[in-house]
């Protein structure tokens, strides 16, 4: 069998290679368009379109009976790549955006590059199917002057939730946003000291905090103490004790009030 296959590659081998042989050494002889010379006064002739119906019937009967064909090819061609339109109701049928979606639902607040490297997914990857997810409202994307952040859509987070999540996703915060919780009227050295930070450290996350709205300090002469809106402190205490996708941690005690 195998022999027989040789034969026949090489039939077909010397069969082309005579074939080739015999076209390039005809003659080819290229003639000018016009009868004759063109007369050195004489202008360029334009080319006159030719409609569809002005075509031979031949050809117009030819082209309606495989236009059928064409567009079920076209079709049958797209249909085996799988190529169709991405929607609300198959968005989630590709196995890499549904991945994408779960564990921004598990982990709410989180921006690109921390779903980079906890997904292991390059950037470019990401951008895209986060775009897709977006144009079909299952995310919304929060951003600020730092990062944009990703979470589930449709009315999951109010904007106040948001900016809660967005806080919890940093572990020194976190751990901050857990001692106010549990130890409401401290000062930034009781924070400090519980923590295991700088002073200048616990004022830069505590900005940030006020800037959002999620602690409010109440000076006394020259201390500050702060403390979690009692709103804040409702639903940011359902997330610390038990929060969808960060990690349980105990909250940091304060020399004197364990």
């Amino acid at each position: 069998m195998r022999k027989l296959t040789s034969s026949a590659l090489l039939a077909a081998l010397l069969f082309l290679l005579l074939v080739v042989s015999g076209v390039s050494a005809q003659e080819y002889v290229v003639r000018s368009g016009y009868d004759s010379p063109l007369p050195a006064d004489a202008g360029a002739r334009t080319p006159v379109p030719v409609t569809f119906w002005a075509l031979p019937l031949w050809v117009i009967f030819a082209e309606l009976v495989l236009l059928p064909g064409e567009f079920l090819l076209v079709i049958k061609l797209w249909a085996s790549l799988g190529i169709r339109q991405v929607s609300g109701a198959n968005v989630l049928d590709q196995g890499a955006r549904a991945r994408i979606y779960e564990y921004i639902c598990h982990n709410p607040g989180i921006h690109l590059r921390g779903l980079s490297s906890e997904m292991q997914m390059k950037l470019g990857t990401l951008r895209y199917h986060l775009n897709v997810l977006r144009h079909n409202h299952k995310i919304a994307v929060s951003g600020d002057n730092a990062t944009v952040r990703f979470y589930e859509n449709s009315g999951t987070y109010s904007t106040e939730e948001q900016r809660i999540h967005k806080h919890l996703r940093n572990e020194t915060t976190r751990k901050i946003l857990c001692v106010l919780l549990d130890h409401p009227q401290v000062t930034r050295q009781d924070i400090a000291d519980a923590v295991g930070i700088s002073g200048p450290s616990v004022s830069w996350h505590m900005k940030r905090l006020e800037e959002d709205q999620l602690v409010l300090p109440r000076h006394e002469g020259r201390i500050t103490a702060y403390e979690i809106p009692a709103a804040v402190a409702v639903y940011l205490g359902r997330q610390i004790r038990a929060p969808s996708g960060i990690p349980v941690q105990e909250c940091p005690g304060i020399a004197g009030n364990a």
